[in-house]
């Protein structure tokens, strides 16, 4: 259920590889020519697309109790009944996603072309979210349309899918986080599972000065997730 992970590629022996050598060098190429016409034709260093815009610094726990916070809201929102069962296992619970975090700007391109693009230092993406069970498929699709409702007339913009097996709604509240980081709410149900997921996820950003940091480059000392108090432990 993680949302951001990509799927994963697996590459064949021989000829595959010297082919997929062969494909990356001509994109290198290709952007290189395209990254030196952007700079002699738009003076790009001036406007400083070439450096990119500097990502927020902000407070990790801060922004982790922000996103916290937006869970709880959305989850009233919903107005679902009392009892529902909080599935440990699958709630994400507090996260910092640090490798997410590349480089902006077009100085950056063609490192983020490869594989394994090097990611910013000291900045990660703090996500909040849980999982819950208990609904029916009718009920989680009234829970979404009361939700949609109430947060609209907040001033949140609501879009929505729905698939035979998954209903979602992508919510943008109407205002930034600590230190103007935005960030965004996803709901999601996934039908037989049962499972319904709130989750709300910041974009990049720096830490404060002084943040301790463990040996991945994590921020440390994160808080831990509040749950509201009508839903069940396991």
């Amino acid at each position: 259920m993680k949302r951001r992970d990509g799927p994963s590629t697996i590459r064949t022996m021989g000829n595959g590889i010297r082919q997929g050598s062969r494909g990356r060098r001509a994109a290198r190429a290709l952007a290189v020519l395209a990254v030196a016409g952007a700079v002699m034709l738009g003076g790009v260093k001036v406007t400083g697309v070439w450096e990119g815009a500097p990502f927020p610094v902000a407070d990790p726990a801060a922004t982790a109790e922000h996103l916290n916070s937006q869970t709880l809201a959305v989850y009233d929102s919903l107005d679902v009944p009392n009892g529902l069962v909080l599935n440990l296992s699958n709630s994400l619970g507090i996260k910092a996603d640090i490798y997410d975090c590349h480089g902006r700007g077009l100085s950056h391109f063609l490192d983020n072309l490869e594989d394994t693009a090097p990611y910013e230092p000291r900045t990660a993406a703090i996500s909040a979210g849980l999982t819950v069970t208990g609904l029916k498929h009718p009920q989680a699709a009234e829970a979404l349309e009361r939700a949609r409702g109430a947060l609209t007339a907040q001033g949140w913009t609501v879009e929505s899918q729905a698939a035979p097996d998954h209903i979602q709604l992508k919510l943008k509240p109407p205002s930034t986080g600590p230190n103007g980081v935005s960030d965004t709410v996803f709901v999601d149900f996934y039908d037989p599972s049962g499972f319904f997921t709130i989750e709300a996820h910041a974009e990049c950003a720096r830490y404060l000065e002084g943040t301790l940091v463990d040996f991945e480059g994590k921020p440390e000392h994160l808080p831990f997730l509040s749950v509201p108090d009508r839903v069940r432990r396991e």
